[in-house]
């Protein structure tokens, strides 16, 4: 029981006051853990309060059309969270009457949850013991464990969470306790850049504290080399109105607006250059104004001062306020 004493003390003399920290609503916690999945906490907070101000429950969420869904979202990135969501609320609405159900494997069931995010809510909302393992907690037990191998796999997921849940249950501490604990530790002490683990609770109990294979642990493969695509997003502009288009025939951003943009980069200079990284590819992005109107059937022309009101693909967005067609 002295890891959980060690942990829960340190976890309420340092913890962070955070908005979702305020609440046990479920819906509020299903919200916040997919908005902080690839992004950081300070990043998603006002993203999260303006959601909950708009869609205040699952009900309000479920009868919201995808396109004001998607609105809300845009800038957070990797938007098939916030469509599943969407499609999540109308699956709690059809099957649970709007109400988050407090069970693992029956959170598992709606569309978009999957074993971290039902482990999340059923603990921190529901305190039920369960452990919710994320990229945090794996660098905590690699290194409190001096756990050697890919920390990324099934059997590392089961080392950790075995013996997490044997601490938690022997312990009777609250589960979302628990858990919050040990993701603010992963965020806040066990960085991938404090290597020796300074300011651990755990102190001598930590194994790369001690100075155990420090700066290896966690251990990850490296990732494959991601392919990188040049491409041409085109500026055409007639009488207060942009040229558009919602081809999303590359799969990527389905329903999303975005600019004409087309393969390969042109031989003349262009007026701005961005890089733009999905986790699987990259864009190089030249952009070039056009002296004529492209055609395409699913370009279009739209005023100009529509374009904040409509969502639009994250690269082309910043393209479109760096030129100044978009404020702010």
């Amino acid at each position: 029981m002295e890891f959980t004493r060690r942990l829960l003390d340190w976890y309420h003399e340092n913890k962070r006051d955070l908005p979702f920290r305020q609440t046990k609503k479920p819906y509020h916690i299903w919200v916040s853990e997919v908005m902080a999945q690839q992004t950081q906490i300070q990043t998603m907070i006002p993203y999260y309060q303006r959601w909950i101000k708009v869609f205040p429950t699952i009900k309000d969420l479920a009868n919201a059309e995808i396109d004001v869904v998607l609105k809300m979202w845009e800038g957070l990135g990797y938007y098939n969270r916030a469509r599943n969501l969407h499609k999540g609320a109308n699956y709690v609405m059809e099957h649970y009457n709007g109400e988050l159900p407090a069970d693992k494997q029956k959170l598992m069931e709606i569309p978009g949850i999957g074993d971290y995010t039902s482990s999340a809510i059923a603990a921190i909302a529901f305190d039920l013991p369960e452990i919710a393992i994320d990229g945090n907690v794996k660098r905590v037990m690699a290194r409190y464990l001096n756990y050697t191998e890919n920390a990324n796999t099934r059997k590392a997921h089961k080392t950790f969470e075995n013996f997490l849940k044997e601490e938690l249950l022997k312990s009777k501490a609250s589960p979302s306790d628990f858990v919050q604990a040990l993701m603010e530790l992963g965020a806040l002490v066990y960085t991938p850049s404090n290597t020796t683990c300074e300011g651990s609770p755990f102190k001598e109990m930590c194994a790369c504290y001690r100075g155990e294979n420090i700066g290896t642990i966690p251990y990850f493969p490296k990732p494959k080399k991601v392919p990188i695509y040049p491409k041409t997003a085109w500026i055409y502009t007639e009488h207060k109105h942009i040229l558009m288009s919602k081809d999303d025939s590359d799969g990527l951003m389905k329903g999303l607006y975005r600019l004409p943009q087309t393969d390969n980069h042109q031989k003349k200079k262009p007026i701005m250059k961005l890089t733009h990284k999905f986790t699987h590819l990259h864009w190089v992005i030249h952009v070039h104004k056009s002296e004529t109107i492209l055609k395409d059937e699913n370009y279009f022309l739209m005023p100009i001062e529509n374009l904040k009101d409509i969502t639009i693909v994250t690269a082309h967005r910043k393209i479109l306020q760096k030129l100044g067609y978009i404020k702010g």
